[in-house]
């Protein structure tokens, strides 16, 4: 049985998104987010950091128009990856499957933006 999992986050690219194409051919674009969450007293002192990967054309769009530092808005699904090392130490790690990417400084800008009105 399938379960739902549906994650949106919203932060800056930490480091420039990286495409690459995989052994079948298909691409696959990876980047992380900083986020921010309110911690004890203080709600700007939390911030945690998860890795984001798109794929196919999303993957070429990310590549070509997101950049370290940018504001981004990522729905998608969360997968946890699990791997053993060559010392036979188990390993696991959570990442981001975006399906949907926002620029978040071009919405931001937009909406900044005085409406015309037609006359």
């Amino acid at each position: 049985m399938w379960n739902y999992v549906n994650t949106t986050i919203e932060g800056n690219v930490t480091r420039e998104p990286t495409l690459k194409k995989t052994k079948t051919g298909k691409n696959v674009c990876e980047f992380s987010l900083a986020f921010h969450y309110p911690s004890g007293n203080d709600p700007d002192k939390g911030v945690s950091f998860i890795d984001v990967e798109t794929w196919e054309r999303l993957a070429e769009i990310c590549s070509d128009n997101i950049s370290k530092g940018k504001r981004v808005l990522v729905v998608g699904a969360l997968r946890q990856d699990r791997w053993e090392d060559d010392e036979g130490k188990k390993h696991s790690k959570h990442k981001l499957v975006g399906q949907e990417v926002r620029l978040v400084d071009a919405m931001v800008k937009q909406a900044s933006e005085p409406v015309q009105k037609a006359v």
